[in-house]
């Protein structure tokens, strides 16, 4: 914003059985919530890569608390798969993941 980073985003391609699939992560300063940058960096990089690699699928794992997150997701067309109990540990807990993806045949 304004010429300064203000956050992350990657697509990362997987290899092997997986090669056609690539994961999304991302991250924005809290300042910077709730107005819609996050969502539109999301459909503008699965644009890209896409268009880019020889890829049919992308693939996020938000925190299933983390509702924001999950907003972002699907408010650029990702679609929910499942749900992953206790399948990260943070600050001494066991989390629930998400499991959303976007395919190329979707946008």
């Amino acid at each position: 914003m304004d010429g300064e980073a203000v956050g992350s985003i990657a697509v990362t391609l997987k290899d092997d059985v997986y090669r056609k699939s690539a994961e999304l992560g991302y991250w924005l300063a809290e300042p910077y919530w709730n107005r819609g940058i996050m969502t539109e960096a999301v459909r503008r990089i699965c644009r890209h890569a896409f268009a880019a690699y020889d890829i049919v699928r992308i693939f996020a794992e938000p925190f299933a608390c983390n509702t924001a997150s999950r907003r972002v997701l699907e408010r650029a067309g990702f679609t929910l798969e499942g749900v992953i109990k206790m399948s990260v540990y943070k600050n001494g807990r066991m989390l629930d993941s998400c499991i959303y993806a976007l395919l190329k045949e979707e946008i």
